[in-house]
């Protein structure tokens, strides 16, 4: 059921997309009076077609993109009637809006898309460390349950979703950085090293690495799974767990990190039960984790409601403060995934962070599955990358043409069929390494679990 659930949102999720970008192609090259021949969702065989004007309209096989066909003397002649509306006979400049309309659309997609939310009211969390995990890098640098986490870098934080941001950001550039912090006794600045934290390899767990949570956990078992190390001990829903091993169990991630440390061990488990403490053994079963051996016993824990909702926030702005807040976070998107592309380049981050077609649908169907909102915020994030991904300075990217055309409007002559013929090797050569390391990178996740 989640696959379907999956594919069906990677073919919304792609649809939507491919569409909104090639559209802004055909949208403005009717306006600069260019022919449009073929408008294509999908590549390969023709399934479905119709004619609208000059145009042909269809959806083909393979749904991974699309294209804007155009009138170019440089594929067939062209009738003198048409020499006007030819692709390649327009000015420099009109060929480069052309270029960039497909990636322009995406980014009005996200706005959209983020002012929509942003004026609905988007839920979220505060930036409130709700856990710290004892002897974590977090703990050692000074930060407390209950701090509130008020910028990072220097960079402000709103919510706990900006909190993972900024520090993937910070992390991935391996320098020192400080957090200033808001605690019941005051404010307070840490000082944060991501190579001594171990968190300068990035990725979605950093936080977790760090050792911070937002979820106000108390160590009562509120599920048993059947069959389980737990339910094997005998621990029941509703145990309060108070040792292990003789030491005081002040936090569930306590408890986690023993058992990850601990497989296949028996562990002496005290908890409590109608008042009374009781002693049992416990054995956590072998669980193979990314080429790791970790310990799993099968027990949910329980979260405080009352702190659980003194978590919850939501961010709602009226018609104007909306538009301004998707403008900040659709740039300061822009800016991450420009910082990121470019420090894997240079191996600060690693390029396992590429995800290809099972990445993305893998995210969109459990976004679509949390519900709209997420969904909707998932269509945003995935439009600004495409953008950005095409106005990369590769050849068959819309960055690679237009490209060509500013050197056509610096030189007042178009780029040489030659060098164009042998950038598109290039370019070609880019992406297909650049969709085996995505294949590959999606591969490894599928085996590794």
């Amino acid at each position: 059921m989640n696959g379907l659930i999956s594919l069906l949102a990677f073919i919304v999720t792609l649809g939507i997309l491919v569409t909104v970008h090639e559209y802004g192609h055909y949208w403005v090259a009717r306006r600069c009076g260019i022919k449009v021949l073929t408008f294509s969702i999908g590549f390969g065989k023709k399934l479905l077609s119709w004619q609208r004007g000059d145009t042909t309209w269809q959806l083909a096989a393979i749904p991974l993109g699309g294209y804007v066909r155009m009138l170019d003397e440089r594929e067939a002649p062209v009738d003198d009637a048409d020499l006007s509306r030819s692709f390649n006979q327009q000015h420099p400049l009109k060929k480069m809006a052309v270029a960039v309309a497909g990636p322009a659309a995406n980014l009005i997609l996200a706005l959209l898309f983020y002012w929509i939310l942003f004026l609905s009211g988007v839920s979220t969390l505060k930036p409130v460390v709700a856990d710290v995990v004892s002897g974590s890098p977090a703990q050692l640098a000074g930060i407390r349950a209950g701090d509130r986490i008020d910028s990072v870098a220097g960079e402000p934080v709103v919510s706990w979703d900006d909190l993972l941001g900024q520090m993937i950001d910070a992390s991935s550039s391996g320098v020192p950085f400080d957090m200033v912090l808001r605690g019941a006794s005051g404010d307070a600045t840490v000082r944060v090293d991501p190579v001594k934290a171990g968190i300068s390899n990035v990725d979605a767990d950093l936080l977790d690495r760090f050792g911070i949570s937002p979820l106000p956990i108390i160590p009562v078992v509120s599920q048993v799974e059947p069959g389980s190390a737990a339910a094997q001990a005998g621990i029941r829903a509703g145990d309060k767990l108070s040792l292990i091993n003789g030491k005081p169990l002040d936090s569930w991630t306590t408890l986690q990190q023993t058992l990850i440390k601990h497989p296949d061990q028996p562990l002496q488990l005290t908890v409590i039960r109608a008042g009374a403490p009781l002693v049992m053994t416990l054995t956590p079963h072998v669980l193979e984790l990314k080429g790791k051996r970790i310990g799993r016993v099968g027990l949910a824990p329980t979260l405080d409601p009352q702190r659980w909702d003194a978590q919850q926030m939501q961010l709602r702005y009226g018609p104007l403060d909306a538009m301004a807040a998707s403008w900040s976070k659709a740039w300061g998107t822009v800016g991450f995934t420009l910082r990121m592309f470019g420090r894997m380049l240079t191996g600060q981050v690693s390029t396992s962070q590429i995800g290809g077609p099972v990445t993305l649908a893998t995210v969109a169907g459990r976004s679509a599955q949390m519900g709209l909102e997420p969904f909707i915020s998932t269509l945003a994030l995935i439009s600004l990358s495409l953008a950005v991904l095409n106005l990369l300075p590769v050849p068959l990217l819309d960055g690679g043409h237009l490209m060509y055309h500013t050197a056509e409007l610096v030189t007042g002559r178009p780029v040489p069929e030659r060098v164009q013929a042998f950038g598109m090797r290039l370019g070609l050569a880019f992406l297909a390494g650049l969709m085996a390391l995505a294949l590959y990178n999606d591969f490894f996740r599928l085996i590794s679990g």
